[in-house]
């Protein structure tokens, strides 16, 4: 997930600040980027896991440690899915 460091360029005319403006980003490119967030952990741990069955990680604790991050993903990921899901069938209830 990317974040976006925190500037903005100000332009002072005639007292008038002004703002560089960030593009918009929309809801679906933003869960997209989140998914292939999720997707990179659990790769990482995946590979972590494989390098520790193979004997080149020295150190379990690393391997213990991505798997809780893609694990914490994973379960951040399905909840709000589900919040989604509700929001979605709270408006299909929405009578006209």
């Amino acid at each position: 997930m990317r974040v976006d460091a925190i500037s903005s360029v100000s332009l002072f005319r005639s007292g008038l600040q002004e703002t560089e403006q960030q593009p918009e980003i929309s809801f679906s490119s933003y869960l997209k980027e989140a998914l292939n967030q999720v997707s990179y952990l659990e790769n990482q741990a995946r590979s972590a896991a494989i390098d520790i069955a193979v004997g080149d990680a020295s150190q379990i604790h690393q391997v213990m440690i991505a798997y809780e991050k893609a694990s914490l993903a994973l379960s951040l990921t399905i909840e709000v899915r589900n919040k989604i899901v509700e929001a979605y069938q709270e408006i299909m209830r929405i009578q006209m």
